[in-house]
């Protein structure tokens, strides 16, 4: 494969450029330089894979909601299609937890790996650290002589094969790769339809309107019980992030949160929270928080204080917030049918964005150096990527967990054009046995993350579908997938980066309140911003991203 084929003189001149930097490879470093075919398997597309049987030993977290990975119906068509058996090394179920423990395996020496880690997502810079001294694999190899659905993948997914390859040229992983739309586009407004009718007003389109729909919510009384009470605009802080900020702020400037609010203008890497139109973004939340139109307890509540204040048992109080689904409100209060998704919001002149997150992969699979059969090992992970088995780690067994759509049904997206494939059974976050609760590689397109019948059941759902068009067309027509650093550029980010969030968010937060003047501070603000060292962050991320194209 012609792309794939590329990684070997990118790896042959990555390691002229960087030899001498970082940690040298261990003499029991496994490079695979000379590729020696597995005579023990059958040609890749052929099943089953092994001729004769082998263990794999699968190192994976153990989530509490599969009942016994042995005996898992997932399990079980991965050894029919290998002819193996798989044996497995379980970790914490935490993420964190796992990673430390996968972490002091490898201080140790490495001796307790199992052949195939699974579900921990370690970092790239991680990776490529551990590969260097020998413990993880390199897979080029392997992708461009035996891999069956990764190459056909990869074909179609061109991106994916940057995403994945490291500064050094190399391939270690097999990932786990969902483009879902509706998560890549999930900052959402939720605002309350019936108070615009009740008081004669239109979906607002811009920030001009939003203002104006706000000043009704506060000053008209929607909710009708005589008393000022109505929250015109709520937010709640998430993780230090704020989804409201986000939405708002979007609508002056593309705005990613995923990326640490860094995004590429014509090739050139900014941070938004630099630029005049972020400042504009902030005046506009300043002045919707000094006139009483959003409420100071977005700057303090969590999401379950926010959601306390949604389902205020008084009658509906909240006009507007910010989530990816309004699951504030339970299925039994009536009110939920009355939230509807606000498109997008645009300045005066119609330009605006929506906030946006590209899928990237997950570090899902990679081999250690403790495998014995690194080839028949690497065929299952490419098994994993298939559609079949991507389908099977999420919904579980077909025909029993899941169904082929009856003729008439429709997919959630079918206006959007994407055919119905799969009727779920199984329910999802419920204790189970038919799969591995997707964790695992694998490649979910666009056609099957859209392919869920509309049961018609779940009003949120069907609302999502019915307006994320709107978010599509405000996506901004530059964005970042992934930037891969090195392990000192990795260091030099994060420690940047970390500083900065810090600073954001005290900053940010006292310019919208009031604590703070923005004309008079801003200057200062982008002082302290540079001599945190952003400047220094933004060269080594435009160099990452130049490396990516």
């Amino acid at each position: 494969m012609k792309k794939i084929s590329r990684i070997f003189a990118a790896a042959a001149a990555a390691a002229l450029l960087c030899t001498g930097c970082g940690d040298k490879p261990s003499d029991t470093a496994s490079t695979n330089e000379v590729y020696t075919p597995d005579e023990n398997l059958n040609a890749p597309g052929e099943f089953p894979v092994c001729k004769k049987e082998v263990t794999i030993k699968v190192g994976i977290p153990k989530d509490p909601l599969v009942t016994d990975y042995e005996t898992n119906l997932y399990t079980k068509a991965i050894e029919e299609k290998m002819n193996c058996n798989v044996e497995f090394s379980y970790l914490p179920a935490s993420v964190e937890e796992a990673k430390q423990k996968v972490e002091l395996m490898i201080s140790a020496g490495g001796g307790d790996l199992p052949d195939v880690i699974v579900n921990v997502p370690l970092s790239d810079s991680t990776i490529s650290r551990y590969a260097s001294k020998g413990f993880i694999r390199k897979l080029n190899d392997y992708y461009e002589k035996s891999s069956y659905y990764l190459k056909d993948i990869l074909e179609k997914e061109p991106e994916l094969e940057k995403m994945i390859t490291m500064t050094d040229g190399n391939i270690y992983v097999i990932p786990r790769y969902q483009k879902i739309m509706q998560n890549e586009l999930g900052y959402r407004m939720w605002i309350y339809e019936p108070w615009l009718e009740k008081l004669g007003l239109e979906t607002p389109k811009t920030i001009d309107d939003f203002y104006n729909v706000l000043k009704a919510f506060k000053e008209k009384d929607p909710n009708g019980n005589g008393i000022a009470d109505e929250v015109p605009f709520l937010g709640a802080t998430n993780g230090g992030e704020s989804w409201f900020r986000d939405f708002i702020t979007a609508a002056y400037i593309p705005i990613d949160p995923q990326s640490k609010y860094l995004y590429p203008d014509n090739g050139t890497i900014k941070a938004a929270y630099m630029e005049p139109e972020y400042k504009e973004a902030i005046k506009y939340l300043n002045k919707l928080c000094s006139e009483g139109l959003l409420s100071p307890s977005s700057f303090t509540a969590d999401g379950a204080q926010a959601r306390q204040t949604v389902q205020n048992p008084n009658g509906v109080q909240v006009g507007c917030f910010t989530t990816m689904a309004p699951t504030y409100l339970s299925g039994a209060d009536d009110r939920k049918d009355g939230y509807k998704i606000l498109p997008p919001l645009a300045k005066a002149d119609g330009t605006g964005y929506a906030v946006y997150a590209a899928s990237i992969p997950v570090n899902a699979f990679f081999i250690t150096k403790n495998c014995q059969n690194p080839e028949a090992a690497f065929r299952m992970g490419d098994i994993m990527m298939s559609e079949e088995m991507t389908i099977h780690s999420r919904f579980g067994q077909k025909g029993t967990d899941w169904l082929e759509p009856a003729e008439g049904e429709k997919s959630m997206f079918d206006a959007m054009g994407y055919e119905a494939k799969i009727k779920p059974v199984l329910t999802w976050g419920a204790p189970q046995n038919s799969h591995w609760q997707n964790g695992a590689p694998g490649y979910r397109s666009y056609e099957i993350s859209f392919s869920t019948v509309d049961s018609g059941t779940n009003i949120f759902e069907t609302e999502i579908a019915n307006k994320l068009q709107f978010y599509i067309d405000k996506m901004p027509k530059e964005y970042i997938t992934k930037l891969i650093y090195t392990e000192e550029e990795m260091d030099t980010v994060n420690e940047i980066q970390q500083n900065v969030e810090a600073y954001l968010k005290d900053s940010l937060t006292r310019f919208i309140i009031g604590d703070m003047d923005i004309e008079s501070g801003w200057d200062g603000y982008l002082e302290e911003l540079k001599a945190i060292g952003v400047d220094e962050m933004l060269k080594i991320s435009q160099d990452a991203y130049n490396r990516m194209k």
